[in-house]
C-alpha cells in the first residue's frame, strides 16, 4: 500500500501532511546519523572558559602531561613540545573547533595555550 503523505523531520519527532507520496530515497535520507560526543559551539557566544578547558586538555593528551602542569601560562616548548608536537596540537584544535589556524591569523605566532585558546576565540566569533 502506498503512502500519500509526506514527512518531514523536526527535532526527534516526525510531522505529516497529506500533500505528496513519499519516496524511499527521501525517507532514507533523513535517517538520524550518529555522531561522536563533541563540544557544540554556537557563533552567537563564545564560551572562552570552555575552550581555554578543552585546549589545555588536547596539549595535555598531545603531550602525555598531566593537565594540572597544562596552565594557560604555560608555554609549549617549556611543557616539552618540539616543533611537530605543536603542528600536530594545531591540527588537533582545527580538528575539534572546526577552524583553520593559519599563518594569516597569527597561528606561527602561538607560544603559550592561553594564546592558543584566545586565538581560536577570535576565529570563532569571526565565524
Amino acid at each position: 500500500m502506498a503512502l500519500s503523505m509526506k514527512s518531514a523531520i523536526v527535532g526527534k519527532t516526525a510531522c505529516r501532511s497529506k500533500s505528496a507520496a513519499v519516496k524511499p530515497a527521501v525517507i532514507k535520507a533523513f535517517k538520524p546519523v550518529s555522531i561522536r560526543a563533541r563540544t557544540v559551539i554556537t557563533f552567537a557566544t563564545v564560551d572562552k572558559e570552555a575552550i581555554l578547558a578543552d585546549v589545555r586538555g588536547i596539549i595535555s593528551t598531545q603531550l602525555g602531561k598531566e593537565l594540572e602542569k597544562v596552565a594557560p601560562e604555560s608555554k609549549f616548548a617549556d611543557l616539552g613540545a618540539d616543533s611537530l608536537d605543536t603542528v600536530e596540537i594545531m591540527m588537533a584544535l582545527e580538528e575539534k573547533f572546526q577552524i583553520t589556524l593559519s599563518e594569516e591569523a597569527g597561528a606561527e605566532k602561538i607560544t603559550t595555550v592561553q594564546e592558543a585558546a584566545d586565538l581560536i576565540c577570535a576565529q570563532i566569533a569571526a565565524k
